[in-house]
């Protein structure tokens, strides 16, 4: 790189003053006078370390800039009141001075030369406060920006560069505006190509600066010879397989960062790395060196955890990454979950198990995939599964099946993946079989006879990811996109015709000091195809459900949304209301004319919920996250919102629920440990109700159907199998502060 002045001082003159300074304290002692002498010792504590006159930077970033910082809690306030977790600032003078010159440096690099930077001290009760005051005054401004040797190239080098006329002559920028010419040249095969630059300003305008940089280009390259080191469980030729270019193709170096990742997202090596090796003698002819470390090739894994919606569970898993050679991957994996679901059960903040879905669910299956599938770009997947999982209160799904899919890497965390998932699934519940259809379409003796049986669900689907965050378990910036479409019919082999789309946006913002916030959209739609010989509607475990430690947290998991209210017909509608019943007679009962809403008033928690799900869903989570204490514990402050609406005609933005609440996350090795405690400030709803038809079983003989113009003793009633739609009524079991707020016990971020 070159740098010309004309007309003037070196441009680097004042900068290297500015260094200078800070090598030495007393020349900025010299430059920065103190308005206010320190009569305290070095043991003195600051208080606050304060900014005045600053108008074009964040206080926040220029904190990060110098060395001198307050004294300040890292952990509970508690905690801090006893000497737990507190960092202490000592005033320093000689750092204070130095700070000055960092100030200036930090300044002169983002075209801010003329900044002028003092400080002062304030004597107060507990220590010294400190105060930089600085006067940024008039930046030099680029005022144009010229090329030379660009003719030839694609216009696109040149443009979009982080450095723009009218802007501050940042030396930030400038060097990032080389360097990025320099890549886009090597991303277009001039591996030798170099960029020079300088920039001038006259005397005649000490504001504003002229740019230019000179573009050496070179020949274009190829890649030639292709060394591999280290391979010896796996072969070069796989190594080679894996990468995306090969011996002719024209250089690039964005080639050599997508083999690279390509090899490290095969699990095989513990490090991988790509080197550009210029030939000899040839300067259009780039060989490359890749030096891999071999990790295991085989690998077991056992894990157990617990949360409030699926209790105790446990889990193995047994992977080979290189199954019959050629770097294909073999995944053996088994879960058990809802262990312990009863007694956990009458534990705190746990969600109540009752029926079916307490009982013992998992899954387990087959995972292979090829890598290397006509191009080093795609992989190929294929596997089987069994499963039966529960959900609470809605219904219990049972499955088998197997999956081909075909994913695509389009760079840097982003897929795209074509899949087929044909499965036989079985749905129960606890009221019986017979209430998908009233919870979600009218059905007739043929379609019951489809839900009550095991049927055929196979959707084709199409996903799209793009992962432009930081970090895995803990994104402090970036953003998260996935679109995720699928669609099921005769063509398909399913016996549900349907169509699915559902959209998700999560974008992390750091705001200084550990602070993070973070944000998620997500909007799903689902509706029946086919016309009108489609009466099955969607399937129920393909329509949306929301609540939950990942969802809105001020509901427990999939409260949120269209629900139905059940209750038991012989124990609490047929009981007389001096017996804190509902007083219905039989045949009210079996009539559907029974009025339920005198013991919902009196007794909510006699009705349990049905999550019946809908047809479209939208949510949205703000989270602000902030360090507690050190690195491992961290707090949240949240608010969610959300809504299910049964179909697009009900859907209306203002039926959104909105819940805020706050959480503590633990990173132990397994993962962010997360306590959420969300709160629900919804009031009274109006929810149908459905029951059983009973019938009267005496003790000295057998039971019979209800007569119209009979009274029976309600401890001689029977439920039947038969439900019984009934009025709505309104339902609120939320009586206290205590009642309103949900507790989510979980592993791993909201999102």
């Amino acid at each position: 790189m070159w740098h010309r002045a004309r007309g003037g001082p070196h441009p680097y003159a004042a900068f290297a003053a500015a260094v200078a300074a800070l090598a030495t304290a007393s020349a900025v002692s010299a430059q920065a006078p103190l308005v206010r002498p320190i009569t305290s010792a070095d043991s003195v504590q600051i208080t606050a370390v304060e900014f005045g006159g600053v108008r074009v930077f964040d206080a926040d970033v220029l904190a990060t800039a110098i060395v001198t910082a307050p004294t300040r809690c890292t952990a509970l306030r508690p905690l801090c009141w006893i000497g737990i977790g507190v960092v202490t600032g000592y005033l320093d003078t000689r750092t204070l001075a130095q700070d000055v010159a960092r100030l200036r440096v930090f300044y002169y690099q983002r075209g801010y030369r003329d900044a002028r930077v003092t400080f002062d001290t304030d004597s107060v009760e507990d220590g010294v406060r400190v105060r930089f005051d600085i006067e940024e005054r008039e930046p030099v401004l680029v005022d144009s920006i010229g090329f030379d040797g660009a003719q030839g190239l694609p216009s696109r080098v040149t443009r979009d560069l982080p450095l723009a006329a009218g802007a501050p002559l940042s030396l930030i920028a400038y060097e990032a505006a080389r360097d990025t010419m320099i890549t886009r040249l090597h991303n277009r095969g001039y591996a030798l190509a170099d960029v020079l630059a300088n920039y001038t300003i006259p005397h005649d305008s000490a504001y504003g600066a002229r740019v230019r940089f000179e573009l050496v280009p070179g020949r274009q390259a190829r890649f030639g010879v292709i060394e591999v080191a280290g391979a010896e469980k796996v072969t070069p030729a796989v190594v080679r397989r894996m990468l995306t270019f090969k011996p002719g193709d024209r250089y690039s170096r964005q080639a050599l960062l997508e083999s690279q990742r390509n090899l490290f997202g095969q699990e095989l090596f513990r490090h991988a790395e790509i080197h550009a090796v210029p030939a000899p003698g040839a300067d259009t002819l780039i060989d490359v060196r890749v030096q891999v470390n071999e990790g295991e090739l085989r690998r077991v894994r056992l894990g157990a955890g617990i949360s409030t919606s699926e209790y105790a569970n446990v889990e193995g898993r047994w992977i080979s990454r290189s199954f019959l050679g050629g770097a294909r991957r073999l995944e053996l994996r088994a879960q058990v979950t809802n262990l312990l679901a009863r007694p956990l059960a009458e534990l705190p903040f746990f969600e109540a198990s009752r029926d079916i879905y307490g009982r013992i669910a998992g899954n387990g299956g087959a995972d292979f995939s090829q890598p290397w599938f006509f191009s080093p770009l795609n992989t190929l997947g294929a596997g089987v599964f069994a499963e039966r999982r529960s959900i609470p209160d809605v219904f219990v799904r049972t499955a088998y099946g197997a999956y081909l899919s075909l994913a695509r890497n389009l760079g840097v965390g982003t897929s795209l993946n074509l899949a087929h998932r044909l499965e036989r699934t079985r749905l129960e519940s606890a009221e019986g079989d017979l209430i998908f259809c009233l919870g979600f379409t009218a059905c007739g003796p043929a379609e019951i006879q489809i839900l009550q049986e095991p049927h055929w669900l196979a959707p084709a689907a199409v996903s799209f990811v793009r992962d432009a965050s930081n970090s895995i378990f803990a994104p402090s910036s970036g953003y998260i996109i996935r679109l995720d479409a699928e669609a099921a019919s005769d063509a398909t082999g399913s016996d549900f015709d349907y169509a699915r789309f559902v959209a998700d946006f999560t974008d992390y913002h750091a705001l200084g000091r550990g602070v993070v916030l973070a944000y998620r959209l997500r909007a799903g739609w689902a509706e029946p195809i086919g016309g009108a010989d489609n009466t099955l509607g969607v399937h129920p475990q393909k329509r949306f459900f929301a609540g939950g430690p990942n969802s809105v947290r001020g509901f427990a998991q999939y409260r949120l949304g269209p629900r139905l209210l059940t209750v038991d017909a012989a124990g609490w509608l047929a009981r007389p209301v001096e017996e804190e019943g509902a007083g219905c007679t039989a045949s009210e009962i079996n009539g559907g004319t029974c009025e339920a809403s005198g013991l919902a008033e009196r007794m909510p928690e006699l009705f349990n919920v049905q999550p019946i799900g809908g047809g479209v869903m939208t949510e949205g989570n703000l989270e602000m996250r902030f360090p507690v204490f050190g690195e491992k514990l961290r707090g949240a402050a949240f608010l969610d919102a959300g809504q299910v609406w049964r179909d697009r005609a009900d859907f209306d933005a203002r039926d959104l629920t909105w819940t805020p609440g706050f959480g503590v996350r633990y990173f132990s090795p397994i993962g962010p440990i997360r306590i959420d405690v969300g709160y629900n400030p919804t009031g009274v709803e109006r929810l149908s109700v459905v029951t059983t038809e009973v019938q009267h079983c005496p003790p000295d003989g057998p039971c019979e159907p209800i007569r119209d113009d009979t009274s029976y003793d309600y401890r001689e009633l029977r439920n039947l199998k038969t439900l019984r739609p009934l009025d709505p009524v309104a339902w609120d079991p939320r009586r206290s502060f205590f009642d309103r707020l949900q507790f989510h016990f979980s592993i791993g971020q909201a999102f």
